[in-house]
């Protein structure tokens, strides 16, 4: 009897060991269906276990890999992204499609010129598991490298923020021309829902919001096609026909009826356009469909009197041409100021020099004006219309003035050789201007031929005038710029400025950055400071000099006074 209990118990055990075995056999075959490699993470950041394509991906059999960091595999500049994912990552829940970067296979010994690749990162905890994250990686394709690009970029409800929707529908379009397929866009605005949200709530106009983006997603092509384009202002590339447009918003106003504690439901409106059309070329269909969205975006979808992109398009030209006309008279007769913001020495609050900034009439945004003289090839008559306008002010005033000035110039101007003639003759005629007059290389246009624009500052800054990189930080290739580029000062973007007291990871940034600077003598100078402890941390972190409304407002006239340094209590 006492062997045959034993026998039973032995059964038992094997027949549990073959069920786990079978279940992580199911879990696996789950796992490699849409991946590439499955790694087990212990909670001491190790590699526990591994399976997969680790020779290609990391470069060793899976019995090399255990024992690994995790954050190891991929290159340093996605590990804070990856960190802070896992750390919000709960049992029964994941995250991810994300697109990361994986070291070369091989570590220090791998083959030179070898570059990092593209993976897809998705990753989860298992209750009763909590000390493991899964973690599963799938080479990227261009189909796999869309999808998680599209998650990254979602808003609530699910749905792509502004830019994210028109690349994606940009995409979709060309896809559905090449194919033949005819497809529409429908613009959906939430009129008036100021007064549905707070009948709702937060937590139940979340899940309207949540609804009405699975919705609206629903009636796109794959999905992928719907995006929030401004607050309440929504738009979905559909397949043509069968008036889909107004069947959504049916259905999301008898939604919004449902949730309403009221029954008053909320007002929606809605307006398509057929988006194919064979009278325009791919660039112009895609020129009308960003036109067609930033015009809902900003006046509602009531303002679309458009029926296709074709007549939007003939729209978008008209008013490009009276805009282009418009501007050219504005060079031609100067018909624009000058605004006089003071930059100033942090430590003494004393003024080091005034920035020019540009003012048109009608209250016209002078950032959106310059990339529009941008993108039509305008923007070096109007710069050097700057820089003249500049220069007489400083030469119709003495030597002794104290008014020394910095005037903005395109990265795109920088890049014309015309401009640049002309800058160097205007600059060489008025050589008593050195020490006075400096230039901001603005980056609201990238600067591609960077050899060449690291010569012209040369030139210009052996004629005695002082160069200054603006916007530091707020693109992607502002360290390219500092590493070719000699200039004076730099101007660091004021998203740092606003950030600083509540990001430890942004004063860490503007530390390093300032450290960088001092060992190039390059001055700084940070914008839009506003509170005196924005000025305390910056200057803690190196910072020299600041720009922004505490310490002056924009003036018709450089204005001297500048508020004075606050006393600081005695311990």
């Amino acid at each position: 009897m006492v062997q045959a209990k034993e026998s039973h118990e032995v059964d038992v055990v094997l027949s549990e060991a073959e069920q786990l075995r079978e279940q992580r056999d199911r879990f696996l075959a789950f796992a490699f269906a849409a991946s590439d490699l499955l790694l087990e993470v212990g909670d001491d950041s190790l590699i526990r276990y591994a399976v997969g394509a680790t020779n290609q991906l990391l470069g060793g059999s899976p019995t090399e890999v255990i024992g690994r960091g995790w954050l190891d595999i991929f290159v340093e500049t996605d590990r804070p992204l990856l960190v802070a994912k896992i750390g919000d990552l709960v049992a029964g829940k994941r995250c991810g499609p994300l697109l990361v970067s994986i070291r070369p296979a091989g570590g220090a010994a791998r083959q030179p010129g070898a570059r990092p690749m593209k993976v897809v990162f998705n990753a989860c905890r298992i209750p009763d598991h909590e000390d493991v994250i899964y973690c599963t990686l799938t080479v990227a394709n261009v189909s796999l490298a869309k999808t998680a690009r599209a998650a990254a970029r979602r808003t609530a409800g699910g749905l792509l923020n502004r830019k994210a929707f028109e690349e994606s529908a940009v995409e979709t379009l060309e896809a559905a021309r090449a194919a033949g397929q005819d497809v529409e866009i429908t613009f959906i605005e939430f009129v008036g829902a100021a007064g549905f949200r707070e009948r709702l709530g937060g937590g139940r106009w979340k899940a309207f919001f949540d609804d009405a983006g699975t919705l609206l997603r629903s009636g796109s092509i794959e999905s992928e096609a719907a995006g929030t384009i401004a607050e309440d202002r929504f738009g979905i590339l559909h397949e043509a026909g069968a008036d889909l447009g107004s069947e959504v918003r049916r259905q999301l106003a008898e939604l919004a009826q449902s949730f309403d504690p009221a029954g008053g439901g909320l007002e929606v409106e809605q307006a398509t356009i057929t988006a194919a059309s064979s009278e325009l070329t791919s660039e112009e269909a895609a020129q009308a469909l960003i036109y067609t969205i930033n015009k809902v975006a900003a006046k509602g979808a009531a303002s679309l009197g458009a029926e296709s992109l074709a007549v939007s398009f003939h729209e978008q030209v008209m008013e490009t041409q009276d805009r282009i006309a418009a501007f050219k008279a504005v060079v031609a007769g100067n018909k624009f100021d000058f605004a006089f913001q003071p930059i100033v020495d942090l430590e003494t609050r004393s003024i080091s020099h005034f920035e020019a900034l540009t003012r048109f009439a009608h209250g016209e945004s002078p950032y959106q004006t310059i990339v529009f003289a941008e993108d039509v090839g305008l923007i070096q008559d109007f710069d050097l219309a700057s820089c003249r306008r500049a220069i007489s002010y400083l030469a119709e005033r003495s030597e002794t003035s104290p008014v020394n000035l910095a005037v903005n110039v395109s990265g795109l101007s920088l890049q014309s050789d015309v401009f640049v003639e002309t800058l160097m003759d205007l600059l060489r005629q008025h050589t008593q201007l050195a020490g006075r007059l400096m230039f901001e290389a603005t980056e609201s246009s990238r600067m591609h031929d960077l050899e060449r624009v690291s010569r012209v500052f040369n030139a210009i800054k052996q004629l005695g005038f002082s160069m200054c990189l603006d916007d530091f930080g707020a693109g992607a290739a502002s360290f390219q710029y500092l590493r070719a580029l000699e200039v004076d000062y730099v101007k660091i973007d004021g998203t740092y400025t606003r950030r600083l007291l509540s990001s430890d990871r942004d004063s860490l940034m503007l530390r390093n950055l300032c450290e960088l600077c001092r060992d190039l003598k390059i001055e700084t100078i940070a914008e839009m400071i506003e509170l005196d402890d924005q000025i305390e941390r910056l200057r803690s972190l190196g910072v020299q000099m600041g720009q922004g409304y505490l310490l002056g407002q924009p003036a018709p006239q450089p204005v001297f006074s500048s508020p004075a340094v606050p006393q600081r209590q005695k311990a």
